[in-house]
């Protein structure tokens, strides 16, 4: 587990160092066990704090940056739309309404700070709340 994270911090400091601006955002890949993390976790906590009666979800990925600050800070571009699941019943399978009216999709800019030796994570910023 630890050798996962480490194998990962280094790539990212790999990639950020050969791009010349150390500690500055990066583009990563949405595939990335940790950013999938990170944005499900995102995801819960919006749909935790909103007022809304129905789950939000994300229907597109835009873009996906890294950046190393004392762990991993995941910086997201989405789009996030409503979907015909109300909160507290089977969130796992649903899809984006598809009256696009209802699924008032919109795009928002979510950034999460992980530390996993510290088993922290945090939504540090989120432009749907």
């Amino acid at each position: 587990m630890y050798l996962k994270m480490i194998v990962a911090s280094l790539a990212v400091i790999l990639a950020v160092a050969s791009a010349g601006l150390v500690g500055g955002p990066v583009d990563s890949d949405m595939n990335d066990e940790g950013a999938q993390n990170a944005l499900q976790f995102a995801m819960a906590q919006f749909n935790r704090q909103s007022n809304d009666a129905f789950v939000r979800q994300v229907s597109e990925v835009v873009k996906v940056q890294t950046q190393v600050v004392s762990g991993l800070k995941y910086i997201f571009t989405v789009k996030v739309g409503r979907t015909s699941c109300r909160k507290g019943g089977d969130e796992t399978m649903c899809a984006i309404h598809e009256d696009p009216a209802i699924a008032d999709v919109t795009e928002c800019k979510i950034a999460v700070w992980s530390q996993p030796w510290l088993k922290s994570i945090k939504v540090v910023e989120n432009t749907c709340m």
